[in-house]
């Protein structure tokens, strides 16, 4: 996995988007409160001002002056620290924000090329110099936008260090991870500038408290733009004489492949897919640091652990080191952090759903999926309540099954998966740290309804955090798809439990559905999952052929583009679409279709006999490239507005969500268009369609009056 992103550059670092609530300037009062923060030892201080003055103009030269200064002072086995120029050359590596071009890097001297760039993680800190044609405003964005990616590509550090220099004064910033940002603001003029300066940089020789010291050491590659980590884990061993002990091990060439939200709750993922490193007889191949709140009633190791007793499943990462890592703490500095870095380490090795190279493998992987979500509700009572396309992995087939999988199957078969086998799957579920075990809660608990998703595959009722409105009209209930022979034998209870039934007009909701509680059930998982397949054929290309991006009004309707012309793949999204039409909140408890398993059985019926009926045909083994098309750029003043839960959202995203039925209009008003109504599955003539199998600008069949 690690070789895949980094092979492409792929190490997905979320991009940045300005929000006040997160991004919001804290201002230290006083120079003094600020220096606190800091923690520089006073004796390491100077007591007056050298000959030494700052000021706009000279400013890197004093810098460099400075740092060369405390290098030899207290750091001389260490490398120079120098201050350069950087704007119009963007640091090299896995952030591709074409507007993050730092003014000011600092960086080990060797570190640099002959070009004066480097590699992000290797920055030490990033500024920014004010200039004309720009607001302050605009200015303090840029630079807590490279705050923002300091964090993400620097799993080693808690806080970063930033700065803005302007005509009149210069700007210190704090980006303490999971917090928030702080600053300090003074003029050039001020006598306290030199000593704040030399706090400033001694702390970027010696990071203390703002650098996690697992860490050990940070591989730069040059040549190929990445770096990896040795990091130390924290392991238990029995000591002759004193029992047992905490001793740490060096886990080395870790290589980051995924980091999200900074200032909330950070996220890094590091991979070493050839690990031989060992955690109580297994492989640690994968690490995951998380920042969690703490007191939570639920946390993913525990949920993990559950699902895999007594017996291991399936498709479901599994969970071979843990520890709790306190943060530096920092109430008494005047910042609460009351967060912990959760760290996780996992054995399984899995690809990012963009690796699959055909249909045929997406939909079996779809079908795994939808069997392992009903397992862990059934029969753990698990919900994972984030399905997405970053916590659906793909697994190669004919990937070697260990062992105790192996014997967990045979032993208790809990299901088979769409190749007839009960341990080879190609879905692996990872991420459970909005996961929810339902065996512990009761009464008004159980009933609590909680938004928790990745916006452009939450489910709709979700969003809205209520059952999704009953349609003003009724609606059609569709049929109970056949059963598959294949998957009837199989299953003869669900052949049993879902038999087949006609499909039926339901012209209001049951009685006494206005009273029921709603929560996040299984049915809402199995709907991300539409959405995962949705995004995924939407996106994918032939391999080989040139990258063209979607065009943003085949987010209002799809409709099949090459490789998969109509009538292909279409048919089975709109099945698929139909189920989902009525809430099942608003059916009669008695209705069949009303289990909390139907969706999922609807699904995999269909799915499979899909895969039955095309299994010969050319379209489902085509080979599609591991790079989805991006979508193309659309107006500034068409976007939608950002939303509390878009932290990371692409324009594509943006669309989806905005194409969406508006969940919270009216109720009484009928939507212009159900983003799953029937009617926006009709079939486009295929002269409609461009080469590319999008809809023609000129075809009349894109009214203007709908969303």
């Amino acid at each position: 996995m690690a070789q895949f992103f980094a092979e492409r550059n792929r190490h997905e670092v979320q991009a940045f988007r300005y929000k006040e609530d997160i991004h919001q300037l804290e201002c230290f009062k006083t120079a003094k409160a600020f220096l606190k923060f800091l923690q520089i030892p006073e004796d390491r201080l100077p007591s007056k001002p050298s000959g030494l003055e700052f000021n706009l103009g000279g400013f890197l030269e004093a810098a460099n002056s400075m740092s060369r200064s405390i290098k030899e002072k207290y750091f001389a086995q260490s490398d120079l620290l120098v201050w350069k120029n950087t704007g119009q050359k963007p640091p090299r590596g896995p952030v591709t924000d074409t507007a993050c071009k730092p003014d000011i890097t600092v960086a080990s001297e060797k570190d640099f090329d002959g070009e004066n760039t480097t590699l992000w993680p290797c920055i030490r800190l990033a500024g920014e110099q004010a200039s004309d044609g720009k607001s302050r405003e605009d200015h303090e964005k840029q630079a807590i936008s490279y705050l923002h990616y300091l964090l993400l590509v620097r799993p080693d550090l808690y806080v970063a260090q930033g700065m803005l220099t302007s005509e009149n004064d210069v700007m210190f910033l704090l980006g303490i991870g999971g917090v928030g940002i702080r600053s300090f603001t003074i003029d050039w003029t001020s006598k306290k500038l030199y000593k704040l300066m030399y706090a400033f940089i001694y702390r970027l020789y010696e990071p203390g408290d703002f650098a996690d010291r697992s860490y050990k050491k940070m591989e730069p590659d040059h040549t190929r733009n990445f770096v990896t980590y040795t990091v130390g884990i924290a392991t238990t061993t029995e000591t002759e004489g004193d029992g047992a002990a905490e001793v740490e091990v060096d886990c080395p060439d870790l290589r980051p492949i995924y980091a999200s939200n900074p200032f909330e709750t950070r996220t890094h993922v590091l991979s070493n897919p050839h690990s031989t490193f060992m955690v109580n007889g297994r492989v640690l191949s994968v690490l995951k640091d998380q920042f969690c709140r703490l007191g939570t009633r639920f946390n993913e190791q525990d949920i993990l652990n559950r699902i895999h007793t007594p017996e291991k499943v399936p498709g479901v990462v599994e969970m071979v080191y843990h520890k709790m890592i306190n943060l530096p703490c920092l109430e008494e500095l005047g910042v609460q952090a009351p967060r912990g870095k959760n760290r996780i380490g996992m054995r399984q090795v899995a690809m990012p759903l963009t690796s699959i190279s055909t249909l045929q493998e997406m939909l079996k992987t779809v079908s795994d999926l939808l069997e392992v979500l009903r397992f862990l509700r059934v029969k753990r009572q698990v919900l994972h309540r984030d399905i997405s396309r970053g916590n659906v992995m793909f697994i190669n087939p004919g990937t070697p099954v260990p062992n105790d999988i192996v014997e967990a199957a045979v032993e208790k078969a809990p299901f088979k998966f769409v190749n007839d086998d009960p341990q080879e799957t190609s879905v692996l579920l990872v991420d459970f740290n909005h996961a929810e075990d339902l065996s512990i809660k009761k009464g008004s608990e159980h009933r609590r309804a909680t938004r928790t998703g990745t916006p452009i595959f939450i489910a709709r009722a979700v969003e809205r955090g209520a059952a999704y409105p009953f349609p003003r009209h009724g609606a059609i209930l569709p049929a109970i798809p056949p059963i598959p022979d294949c998957y009837a034998s199989n299953h003869p209870d669900r052949r049993k439990k879902f038999p087949i039934e006609e499909k039926k007009a339901l012209l209001s909701p049951a009685a006494d559905s206005s009273g029921r509680p709603w929560r996040h059930e299984l049915d809402h998982d199995v709907e991300s999952a539409f959405w995962l397949l949705l995004y995924w054929s939407m996106g994918v290309q032939p391999k080989g052929s040139p990258t063209k991006p979607l065009k943003a009004a085949a987010w209002t309707r799809y409709r099949g583009h090459h490789p998969f012309r109509l009538p292909t793949l279409v048919p089975l999204l709109c099945k698929l679409a139909e189920i989902l039409r009525v809430d099942r909140f608003w059916l009669d408890k008695n209705e069949t279709r009303n289990d909390q398993e139907y969706i999922a059985e609807a699904f995999q019926r269909l799915i499979l006999q899909f895969l039955l009926d095309n299994r010969n045909k050319d379209f489902m083994k085509c080979q599609v490239s591991d790079q989805l098309r991006e979508v193309e750029e659309i107006p500034q003043m068409q976007r939608p507005p950002c939303t509390c839960t878009t932290c990371q959202p692409r324009n594509a995203e943006n669309i989806r969500k905005q194409l969406s039925v508006d969940s919270r209009e009216d109720e009484q008003r009928e939507p212009k268009r159900n983003r799953l109504d029937p009617t926006a599955s009709e079939m486009v003539p295929e002269d409609d369609l461009d080469e590319d199998g999008d809809i023609s600008e000129e075809s009349d069949h894109s009214s203007e009056d709908e969303d």
